[in-house]
């Protein structure tokens, strides 16, 4: 395995790790939360996160893609942007502030939906500082901290937020909460960011200009993406109630969990793709990391997908309860969502790495602009046909991100995702039907059952059929073979220190 698989291979098992330890921090606590706050509360939670998460993307301006790919190409220039972003972000988001304050006076909120708002911001405050840290770690590759701050950080919401609940506090305290959580992962990425690359404060308006010139069409991605996928709770919460933006909420739970796949893989990924970008010695192996970086995710994206449309209804009962019933409809739509989506977010990564952001932002702002008038349509209409107009939210999403993956598959340089990489999707949409069969006649049955049975049947389809050709197979047993061999290091070391 080359040195760049090995890069990949120890990110991505440092993420899926994290990960793993973060997502059962997560569910835990997510379990517990919708039972005890109940459907208008997480509404309030959900809200206050997609208002400024709208709010945050301006004042990130997308400079944490530009931090990261800079560190990635050039690591020892940190200091030279990080005090410009430092700055640039702390004004702006004084500036998105005072935006937001408006906004909830004119919407009309109820107070205690405005108290929530604004103590979510000021937890977004600092979760814009991290940001900073973490796009520099990510460039230069150490994942491993940013993986530690997150544990620690979700493990003190976990425990406080658990705690909070057991004393009968509401969705307030959970909010200072969240603060807390967000400082502890700030501290955490800070401290080890400068024992790795030791920062020092730089600040010049020339810096500050050159970055905002070379973060603009990063920012134009961002901030078609954010509101692409915020404005549907906003909508809902204007058009409905916070109730329904609850039964939305509970489904991106589900949903937003389940990206943790592509997320690790794409975060290991990208620095790659960039690097190798930028050497023209090595961009056919580029070429090939992304091809078999796309089957993978459909491998893995078909049987995640389809699973959680049939199996939506018991998933949102068993884990939040039948008050949350509602939710089920929607997560059954944005289950079909996520297999389109783990391609999009690779495909959407790979223009940016070959520096063509900028035709990934037209595709973003067509996209975004759809949105609107689609939400504007089908949540009244859902929410008159089925009393649940967040149905609506997650039918908009389905058709935009149709639209998307059409459309970046379509910019793509030519050849490079081929009739081979087409040939393997179908073959494993095959293997996912018929999973769904199987499936379908044990949906009723304690969940842990038909997703065995589901996976134990996509599984024999995808050998059958040779899905994956016999390289690869040789490929991932090599990579088990490497971590493995990085483990029993690992265990080494940790021996050896003892003694």
């Amino acid at each position: 395995m080359n040195e760049t698989g090995k890069t990949i291979a120890k990110n991505a098992s440092v993420l899926m790790v994290s990960q793993l330890i973060t997502w059962s921090l997560t569910l835990t606590l997510m379990v517990f939360l919708p039972r005890a706050l109940g459907a208008t509360a997480m509404g309030q939670y959900h809200l206050a996160n997609s208002i400024w998460a709208i709010a945050g993307v301006f004042a990130i301006f997308g400079m944490d893609m530009f931090l990261t790919k800079e560190a990635s190409r050039h690591p020892n220039n940190i200091s030279d942007t990080f005090g410009v972003i430092l700055v640039f972000r702390a004004f702006i988001f004084t500036l998105s502030f005072g935006f937001v304050a408006l906004y909830v006076q004119f919407a009309g909120y109820e107070a205690e939906t405005v108290r929530v708002i604004f103590i979510i911001g000021l937890a977004g405050f600092f979760v814009l500082f991290s940001g900073i840290c973490r796009a520099a770690l990510q460039g230069i590759e150490r994942m491993e901290f940013i993986s530690l701050a997150d544990i620690i950080g979700k493990a003190f919401m976990t425990v406080g937020g658990l705690t909070a609940l057991f004393l009968g506090q509401g969705i307030v305290v959970i909010g200072f909460i969240v603060i807390g959580a967000s400082v502890v992962n700030l501290l955490i990425q800070g401290y080890f960011l400068n024992r790795v690359r030791p920062i020092q404060f730089r600040f010049s308006w020339q810096v500050t200009k050159q970055v905002m010139q070379e973060s603009f069409p990063y920012f134009l991605v961002s901030v078609f993406a954010v509101i692409y996928v915020q404005i549907d709770i906003v909508v809902i919460s204007l058009l409905v109630n916070e109730e329904v933006v609850g039964w939305y909420g509970v489904a991106d739970i589900v949903s937003g969990t389940l990206m943790f796949v592509p997320v690790i893989f794409i975060t290991a990924v990208f620095p790659a793709l960039t690097r190798l970008h930028a050497s023209e010695d090595e961009s056919n192996m580029q070429g090939k990391l992304m091809s078999k970086s796309f089957d993978l995710l459909v491998l893995l994206s078909i049987p995640i997908g389809l699973g959680v449309m049939i199996l939506a209804s018991p998933i949102v009962v068993l884990l939040f309860g039948e008050e949350f019933i509602n939710s089920g409809p929607i997560l059954s739509v944005i289950g079909v969502v996520l297999i389109l989506m783990y391609q999009n977010i690779l495909l959407g990564r790979f223009i940016i790495s070959i520096d063509r952001q900028k035709i990934f932002t037209v595709i973003m702002a067509v996209a975004t602009v759809a949105t609107l008038p689609l939400d504007l349509l089908l949540v009244p209409l859902c929410q008159d046909m089925f009393g649940n107009g967040a149905i609506g939210g997650a039918l908009t999403f389905l058709i935009t991100e149709t639209g998307v993956m059409i459309a970046s598959l379509y910019v793509l340089p030519k050849g490079l995702i081929g009739w081979q990489n087409g040939w393997t999707a179908g073959r494993a949409f095959v293997a996912g039907l018929a999973m769904v069969v199987a499936v379908w006649f044990f949906r009723d049955y304690f969940i842990a059952i038909p997703v065995v049975i589901g996976a134990a049947v996509y599984l024999l389809m995808i050998i059958l059929m040779r899905v994956v050709p016999k390289e690869d197979w040789m490929l991932l047993g090599d990579l088990a073979k490497y971590l493995l061999t990085q483990l029993r290091g690992l265990k080494a070391k940790k021996f050896g220190s003892k003694r």
